[in-house]
């Protein structure tokens, strides 16, 4: 009856104990801490000595144990005994109970005594069978809580991106961030970041990855190492976008992969398909292996760093473009505000500036909207008081109290601007939100202060480019370009001139100083009024060119500028030329034939001083065109600088028919790059001969003179002679008309000639500022004969009436 009532009170303690402990391992949601309790109270349930808990990998293998009375090594020695089979002679029992969690096996607790005689009760077996069965329960609990603050930690990690990403530059630091919290998150050993190592390649043209950023041990050993995207794990990923468990690497990255067996990942930074770069994390060696559960939780930190890169570079850089392309504060803001509107999809944004100088009391705020067309008389008066309160509230801070709406004041040049955006619906703007709405306005606030200050520097700029670049007014025939490729001041290097020469020539250049911007137009400005002075001199191209040697090669700045000198007859079309390592004049002729100048070409100016420089000459036939031009017209990247030269070459042969400055027009459209001239361009164009331009008084006194004058110009543009009388007769009854006509009761009055060669014809205008008389053959049967004459000279007539005078235009076809 006493070992029974013993027995009794036993089992009652056992119990006692059982539930104690199986409370204790379930009051603690850290797995760590719940594993240790799990050991702990299995020795005091079976009274053993020792006791471990084989957790096992994902392999099956025995990877990591929690022990308590002996170590790692000895609990290892144990659960291969114990799964074997085979007792160890020194321990009197032993006991493996294994744990599953959610149908999966989780490890399995070792119990073993090496004191005499001492072996495990059933009671006590059953108890740590219990205990299994509740630390199952404990196990799962903790594991689901230690998932969910892990997934915490990463999410706070992904914003920690976001933030960081979208308030500096997003093409450096973000990197490096992302390693660091890698590696932290992980609590890994090294984590390195690859990218492409040409990030302008598209992605499936990608063949290396290059280490970007590292952390951890030997970072400075691993940084810059490359990698080929074909044979190697970490290319492989990046191929097909999908994370990697895995403890060993094709194409070992030394420094990284070289430094013991240890389990890392690998996960692809890919955002709008495009390979932002891949994560390698590493753990220690014989540290806990990565498991399918955290390479979510890791994949899902890669996505959000990915988009977070792309959505920041590309919002930012979109914005940026935006400010960079505006010429005026105006320009800029209209378009800033549209890009605003577009990255929220809002149904409307508003762009209000309150300047701050003096203006009129009643004086309504200056208001830019996109997506509803608005003025400030027309905003409701809770959103205009809104706006002044946001006005006068402190800068870059967001107000969103009102859902579906955010504001936020930041400097306009000229006082406080606020923006306001109403979205589409009412949702709440997220922290997301207004940290990129922070972000993106204090962009706008830089950009707008740099657009004014360019603004106040355009003027000045120009006005020096203007003055130092050639004349405003050219001679007859001529036609002239300019781009710049420096924005926003709209300054460069490249020049051309044009200068009436003392007896009568008409010398041409073109030249292009090295660099861009205010410094190589100061030095372009010295070079062309040297030139200018050595022509004036002695009005020899190759004379001139050698003269700007000796003045190239001490003024900073202008050795290795290029030039072509042409020094025209307009009277004959004789043209003598010189070429200082500039690309060739191109000259087509009336019948379309193309030639390139390349005579008389020799190297740039400044390098050899004291060198004769060569000269050739030739004589421009009637109806060709002259292309003097520099090399950011007809030079591009990757293209071969004669195919550039050909294709100026064949839109002037398609065009010659087209007048001067529609083809100059033409030429630089057709030859502009979509993203605009990356170099400045200047171009000149002559055609031969120019064309006469008369101004004389209505009186018959005159009429020889000017039938001299056009005689010799008809001549100059190679008419045959019975074409020449015949225009001259056509062109004489269209003057004496004008004269008769036109001013027989206003003496005093103007007639302008104009005669111009084209390709295959040969045009005349004769207008005058008084009124004709309409012929009345019926009274007069001499009068009209005049007007039958042109007729019949000419392949066409055309006579327009106005109230300023009468204009006749004659066409005869070369």
């Amino acid at each position: 009856m006493r070992e029974h009532l013993d027995d009794v009170v036993a089992a009652r303690d056992q119990m006692e104990r059982l539930v104690r402990v199986i409370v204790a391992i379930g009051s603690d949601l850290d797995l760590d801490v719940t594993l240790h309790r799990i050991v702990h109270g299995a020795m005091e349930l079976s009274g053993a000595r020792y006791a471990a808990l084989g957790i096992r990998a994902a392999d099956g293998s025995l990877a990591n144990f929690v022990c308590e009375g002996l170590d790692d090594v000895s609990a290892r020695r144990l659960g291969e005994q114990i799964e074997a089979g085979s007792p160890d002679p020194t321990l009197s029992a032993m006991l493996g109970i294994p744990i599953t969690v959610r149908g999966n096996d989780f490890g399995v607790l070792y119990l073993a005594d090496d004191r005499p005689g001492r072996e495990f009760s059933e009671s006590q077996e059953g108890a740590v069978r219990a205990l299994a069965t509740a630390a199952a329960a404990a196990i799962d609990n903790a594991r689901l809580f230690e998932r969910e603050r892990e997934s915490a930690k990463w999410t706070k990690a992904s914003r920690e991106i976001t933030t960081a990403l979208l308030s500096g530059d997003p093409q450096t630091g973000p990197l490096q961030l992302i390693v660091n919290l890698a590696l932290e998150l992980a609590d890994a050993e090294q984590a390195i970041l690859l990218v492409p190592a040409e990030p302008e390649v598209p992605t499936g043209d990608v063949d290396t990855l290059v280490v970007a950023a590292t952390a951890g041990r030997y970072a400075s050993e691993v940084i810059g190492r490359q990698v080929p995207m074909d044979g190697s794990t970490t290319g492989g990923v990046a191929r097909r976008g999908l994370p990697l468990i895995t403890d060993s690497f094709q194409y070992p990255i030394e420094g990284f992969t070289d430094v013991g067996d240890r389990s890392a990942i690998v996960m692809p930074l890919i955002a709008d398909e495009a390979v932002l770069g891949v994560i390698a994390v590493a753990r220690r060696p014989h540290q806990a292996a990565f498991d399918n559960d955290y390479l979510e939780l890791v994949s899902d930190f890669a996505r959000h760093a990915a988009i977070a890169l792309a959505l920041a570079a590309g919002r930012e850089h979109a914005l940026n473009q935006e400010l960079a392309q505006a010429d005026s504060v105006d320009s800029a803001l209209i378009a800033a505000t549209e890009e605003l509107r577009r990255l929220w999809r809002a149904r409307r944004v508003l762009a209000v500036t309150f300047p701050t100088q003096a203006v009129p009391p009643d004086a309504a705020p200056k208001v830019v909207a996109v997506g509803e067309d608005v003025q400030w008389v027309d905003l409701p008066t809770q959103t205009r008081q809104a706006l002044e309160a946001l006005r006068d509230a402190d800068l870059l801070t967001p107000n969103t109290s009102q859902p579906g709406t955010a504001g936020i004041a930041v400097q306009h040049p000229e006082g406080v601007l606020v923006v306001w955006i109403d979205l589409t619906d009412q949702r709440a703007f997220t922290l997301e939100d207004q940290t990129l709405l922070t972000v993106l306005a204090g962009r706008l606030s830089q950009g707008l202060q740099r657009v004014h200050r360019v603004d106040q520097q355009r003027e000045t700029a120009l006005a020096l480019q203007h003055a130092i670049l050639g004349p405003a007014d050219l001679p007859h025939g001529f036609a002239v370009r300019y781009q710049a490729a420096s924005r926003p001041l709209q300054v460069g290097g490249d020049w051309y001139d044009v200068v009436d020469l003392d007896d009568g020539r008409i010398a041409m250049i073109v030249g292009d100083c090295v660099g861009h911007g205010l410094s190589a137009a100061t030095v372009m400005g010295q070079v062309r009024s040297a030139c200018r002075a050595l022509l004036f001199d002695n009005p020899s191209p190759a004379a001139a060119l050698a003269g700007m040697d000796r003045f190239a090669a001490r003024l900073p700045g202008a050795q290795c500028a290029t030039a072509v000198c042409a020094v025209l007859d307009p009277a004959t079309g004789e043209l003598v030329y010189s070429s200082a390592g500039h690309p060739p004049p191109i000259l087509v002729h009336a019948d379309g034939a193309v030639e390139q100048l390349t005579d008389a070409h020799t190297i740039a100016l400044g390098l050899r001083v004291g060198r004769h420089r060569p000269e050739a000459s030739f004589t421009m036939p009637a109806g060709s065109t002259l292309l003097l031009y520099t090399d950011g017209l007809v030079e591009r990247r990757r293209v071969l600088l004669e195919e550039g030269i050909s294709r100026a070459a064949a839109l002037l042969e398609e065009q010659r028919a087209s007048p001067l400055e529609e083809l100059a027009d033409h030429i630089m459209s057709q030859m502009a790059p979509s993203s605009g001239y990356q170099d400045d361009v200047a171009l000149l164009l002559y055609r031969h001969p120019a064309p006469l331009e008369l101004d004389f008084p209505a009186d018959v006194s005159h009429l020889a003179s000017t039938r001299k004058a056009l005689r010799n110009w008809l001549t100059s543009a190679r008419l045959e002679p019975g074409q020449v009388m015949d225009v001259l007769v056509a062109a004489g009854e269209a003057v004496a008309n004008a004269i008769e006509h036109g001013h027989r009761h206003s003496p005093g009055g103007t007639i302008k000639l104009k005669a111009t060669a084209l390709v295959d014809r040969v045009q005349l205008t004769i207008a005058d500022t008084g009124s004709w008389k309409r012929p009345q053959p019926a009274l007069d049967t001499h009068r009209g004969r005049g007007l039958m004459l042109m007729r019949g000279l000419m392949q066409d007539v055309t006579i327009d009436h106005g109230t300023s005078g009468t204009t006749v235009r004659l066409y005869a076809r070369i």
